[in-house]
């Protein structure tokens, strides 16, 4: 079978993909420019199913709507880069920091330091 194929058969909504995360998920997520946005948009959208979500990732361009007050008791942002979505979350104990060198991020993961329960990523 090509890849075309299998691959259109893997494609779901953003609805659809993050239904498949549960509570006490660790989510971690590409970061920067690589955030994937709608998936972490969807999410907030639908908090209502989800209850203490870890959000793992470095800096989030974007809104890190996940941070703000209204969604504490659904979302735990872990940030491994303190950037300015996150700071104010930090500060306000509604998110936690992890020191940690770029270069070691990996092994974060690779050495099961963080865990992750579900990978979100743009390809």
């Amino acid at each position: 079978m090509k890849w075309e194929k299998i691959y259109s058969q893997k494609l779901v909504s953003a609805e659809e993909a993050v239904a498949q995360i549960k509570s006490g998920d660790r989510v971690v997520c590409g970061h920067a420019a690589g955030t994937p946005e709608l998936l972490l948009k969807t999410m907030v959208n639908q908090r209502e199913r989800y209850r203490n979500v870890e959000i793992a990732h470095q800096i989030a361009m974007g809104h890190s709507l996940y941070c703000l007050p209204e969604n504490q008791p659904y979302f735990l942002h872990n940030s491994l880069f303190a950037g300015a979505g996150s700071r104010k979350a930090i500060d306000e104990g509604r998110a936690v920091f992890t020191a940690v060198h770029n270069s070691d991020l990996p092994r974060l993961f690779t050495d099961r330091i963080l865990p992750a329960d579900v990978t979100l990523c743009m390809l």
